[in-house]
This record gives structure tokens, sequence and C-alpha cells, in this order.
């Protein structure tokens, strides 16, 4: 997925938008975490927006609708992933994809949430500029 532009799915707070929310849908059935290596990948896309994509998300396969949203407070851009249900007793890895902004270039920690703004699942740290293209593996401790 790459930068994209405006269309009827876009989400306002302030002058701060998200727009472009997008996934994969199940990429495949299991009951545990994904074998797929689960990333996220930040790049600039025009007219100061920072497109995110979280590949291999893992969820549940039954989730309802899977919503993001984000804020920014400061240089902290809060980012709210959420699974509407969870009804099957399995996990898939999605695809996740947003565009944030605009944002002036700059340093940026991004925040990944889960369920809910409480408890942060990710930090990355980011410099925004119109050469930003980062990819982050994600580790879990065992």
């Amino acid at each position: 997925m790459g930068c994209g532009s405006d269309d009827g799915s876009i989400i306002v707070t302030g002058d701060f938008h998200v727009r472009d929310v997008a996934n994969s849908g199940c990429k495949s059935t299991s009951h545990t975490r994904s074998e797929y290596p689960e990333y996220f990948e930040f790049k600039a896309c025009d007219g100061g927006y920072l497109s995110v994509n979280h590949v291999n998300a893992s969820f549940n396969c039954a989730p309802g609708e899977l919503k993001i949203e984000a804020t920014i407070d400061g240089n902290v851009i809060k980012i709210l992933e959420t699974e509407e249900t969870s009804l099957a007793n399995c996990i898939c890895p999605y695809d996740l994809y947003c565009e944030v902004g605009p944002l002036s270039n700059g340093d940026y920690e991004v925040v990944i949430y889960r369920g809910s703004f409480e408890i942060p699942a990710h930090k990355f740290s980011i410099t925004y500029n119109k050469r930003l293209n980062a990819k982050y593996e994600v580790t879990y401790d065992n």
C-alpha cells in the first residue's frame, strides 16, 4: 500500500487527520501468533502525511470491523488499533494501513495502542521529512 489521497475515510481531530484506513483481511488462520514477521513501515507522503503500515498484526479471525484512530499531542503521535469483536478461537495476520497528518519536519514518537489508549504496545522514534522510509521489526519476549 502506498500514499494515497483524500477519500471518504477521513477522521478529523482538530487539524490532524487520519485518512485512507484499510486492512488486508485475514491472510491465514492459526491458533498461535503468526509465523510471519510482524513489522511497521513509516513513509513520508505528499502534503506532510505519514503512511503507517502495520504488517502481520495479529487479530481475531472474526474481528468484526478493524478500526484505526489517531491523535497527536506535541510530537507524540498516538495510533489505536481495535477490533470490534472476538468471536472465533483463532488469530489471523492482517496488514493495517493509514495515513496521518499533516506533520511538520522534525522528530516524533509514534506510539501504537491495542484496544484502548491505556497501555502502549509499541513505540518508535522517527524523523519526519520527505525522505522518510523506515521499517521496524517487532519482537516479543517469550
